[in-house]
């Protein structure tokens, strides 16, 4: 789903109406496809009785790319502001929404603006009057764009072309001489030579949007004055060739398997500006279903000529009936009414959406506003999307440091069995020493009576077969066993060590990866970022100037102490107790052992890492209520947040100990119980 050219001239008209004269005060980047403009209008008769500020989203995303007024300011998935947006302060800050235009049937809207600008780099200003510092310069008068500026000041127009094209997506700045002042995404001659965008370069708009057509390019038809036999001649001569029989069609579509072409994907690649959604409700309206074929009488040909029609003179009629389809989720409709049902958005579009009226498990809604339904529709898709990009190259790493963990953790236990065999090594080199006078030098193997079975009773003792080195005699293959197990037991003396220190990197690297799962702003996700750091799993870019002075070649680990863990949640439980609740390692490690008491209650969930929480007693019993809210809420900010019911196991917080090896928050503890909790965020 995205925004058609119909679906932008409904934009725009909400936006001339709302932001026409409106006032540029901030931009900023919500992601690193986006921008947002904060508009201030100022008040208006009929309209808005006091001034207002609204907030224009403009995305270039190559899957979620739109242009909409949006109800709040955007969140910032991004820490610095890029250069493009750093440009759009400069010259839009202050400047006033003169216009907006779209080319017909465009995905691209222009939105013109009118700035003042100093110009004491223009020789007549020089003349007029000395260069002066930005401090020195006259005050503008007033912010009425109707006032003539003093001397030094200019108007100059300014126009941010949105263009609203799926991967090609775009947002570029110009000048009145139509000379682009910087872009969201640079196009060299390399990639496009038709349209090279870059800053300093003429702007050149989208090329025309052609058809083929009896093999030949000619220009797409101009769907509000389409004729039924303009459309008829439409099908088998595209690329020149004559149209197929239906039997041909239908024996072609058995034999591959594959669908037969479909009627509105004609009408996309033939209409001007026509999406996928509005060439099926043109079917619908015509045939009763959107997958129609090819196959029409001439009495069809008419009638979906006049839908076309129809459809089309919205664009210059402007009755828009803004509508969003919502598929429903959870219980049927005889369990819940429909209205409460949580609905996923399906499509939207500023025209009626006959073609799902018919269709079962979704809800059509009507909104006053085309903006609105746009702004629900996508409800932060694009910001989550930021954040798993954040969170992706972070996540591959403690994934690959888990991995190893693991593989190094089935050495250490295949290492451990084998360590079983070094009492075999003691007693074949034993033996050998024993029956040494009955080996010969040269022989690869010996079978000999094995002394030292546990059942010495039976008459004859069982036999061991021992392998031999044959350049070696029998006391040398003895020495070679005595050596392999002297080996094995300073081996055994090393190996509990060493497997105590996997597992607690491994419950670590564990624990860092549910905070970036449970990460929900970019400031959280660099908390998890600095603690990965600290850990010593992130390698610095560039040695210090005391390593390049001792000329060292390799990066260090950077060891510097992360920011800090940031503010635990804290919240007051039904029966007014004190929920504290650590989002990270950091924060379980300041609610556990700082902010926590001997006698509070703490919880986490049973055998998977997470959150951890408290209660504070306080001295007083904990009702049954407040512990069930805790054990939920332990539940959600876990690694098992997905599951239906998650066992939590809570005990004092003086049976709670730091884990031997773990770095913060990785504890252990005793004297636990058990329950069970429907993991839930709400409080």
């Amino acid at each position: 789903m995205y925004v058609d050219a119909i679906t932008l001239a409904a934009v725009a008209d909400e936006l001339r109406a709302l932001l026409t004269g409106a006032r540029i005060e901030t931009v900023i980047p919500p992601t690193e496809h986006s921008i947002a403009i904060e508009c201030y209008c100022p008040p208006r008769a009929g309209v808005d009785e006091k001034g207002q500020k609204r907030w224009l989203y403009l995305s270039a995303h190559p899957q979620l790319a739109r242009l909409h007024l949006t109800l709040r300011k955007p969140p910032r998935a991004v820490p610095e502001p890029p250069p493009f947006v750093m440009l759009l302060r400069k010259y839009l800050e202050g400047a006033r929404l003169e216009a907006i235009e779209q080319p017909r049937w465009e995905r691209v809207l222009h939105l013109i603006f009118r700035a003042r600008v100093w110009r004491d780099d223009q020789e007549e200003d020089k003349k007029a009057m000395p260069a002066l510092a930005p401090d020195e310069r006259p005050e503008w008068p007033g912010q009425d764009l109707a006032a003539e500026p003093v001397a030094g000041y200019q108007y100059q127009r300014l126009r941010l072309i949105a263009e609203i094209m799926g991967r090609t997506s775009n947002i570029v700045l110009c000048n009145e001489e139509g000379l682009i002042l910087g872009c969201h995404k640079r196009v060299g001659s390399d990639i496009n030579r038709y349209r090279v965008i870059m800053p300093n370069v003429p702007y050149v708009p989208p090329p025309p949007q052609q058809r083929s057509f009896a093999g030949q390019l000619l220009p797409r038809l101009e769907p509000t004055t389409v004729t039924a036999s303009q459309l008829a001649i439409l099908p088998g001569n595209e690329e020149g060739e004559p149209a197929p029989a239906a039997e041909e069609v239908v024996k072609a579509s058995q034999r591959h398997k594959e669908v037969v072409p479909r009627l509105w994907q004609l009408l996309v690649r033939h209409l001007l500006g026509f999406s996928p959604l509005l060439a099926r409700e043109a079917v619908y309206r015509t045939l009763g279903e959107s997958e129609a074929g090819l196959e029409l009488r001439p009495e069809q040909w008419e009638e979906l000529a006049w839908n076309i029609r129809e459809l089309a003179a919205l664009y210059d009629t402007h009755r828009w009936r803004p509508q969003l389809v919502e598929r429903l989720e959870g219980s049927s409709a005889e369990e819940e009414p429909q209205s409460r049902r949580q609905g996923r958005p399906l499509a939207f579009a500023p025209y009626v959406l006959e073609q799902y009226r018919a269709v079962e498990g979704v809800r059509i809604r009507e909104a006053a506003s085309i903006n609105v339904l746009i702004d629900d529709f996508y409800a932060r898709s694009e910001w989550l999307d930021a954040l798993e990009s954040r969170r992706a190259p972070l996540r591959k790493l403690l994934q690959t440091q888990i991995e190893r963990c693991r593989r190094r953790a089935a050495a250490l236990e295949e290492e451990q069995q084998a360590l079983a065999e070094a009492e075999n090594y003691r007693r074949q080199g034993e033996l050998l020493l024993t029956f040494q006078h009955e080996i010969e030098r040269g022989q690869k193997q010996v079978s000999l009576p094995d002394l030292f079975a546990a059942d010495l009773a039976q008459e004859e003792p069982p036999r061991v077969t021992i392998e031999l080195d044959p350049r070696l005699d029998a006391v040398g293959n003895a020495n070679r066993l005595f050596a392999r197990y002297q080996k094995l037991r300073r081996a055994a003396a090393l190996l509990p060590e060493q497997i105590e220190r996997n597992q607690a990197e491994l419950a670590t690297l564990e624990q860092l990866q549910t905070d970036l799962m449970l990460a929900e702003t970019p400031e959280e996700i660099e908390l998890v970022k600095a603690e990965i750091q600290a850990a010593g799993y992130l390698h610095g870019r560039k040695g210090s100037e005391e390593q390049k002075k001792a000329g060292k070649k390799k990066a260090s680990r950077a060891k510097a102490l992360p920011p800090g863990g940031g503010v635990p949640l804290s919240l007051q439980s039904r029966d007014g107790f004190t929920i504290l609740v650590g989002r990270n390692s950091r924060q379980n490690e300041e609610v556990t052992f700082r902010q926590a008491s001997g006698n509070d209650v703490w919880l986490h969930a049973r055998g998977v890492p997470g959150a951890h929480v408290i209660i504070k007693a306080a001295g007083r019993q904990v009702p049954r209520s407040t512990l069930e809210q805790a054990a939920s809420l332990a539940a959600y900010y876990s690694q098992a947040r997905d599951n239906s019911s998650v066992p939590v196991d809570y005990t004092l917080q003086r049976h709670v100990r730091h884990m031997k090896g773990g770095g913060p928050g990785m504890v252990i503890y005793d004297h636990e119980r058990t329950i069970y909790a429907r993991p839930s965020a709400l409080t």
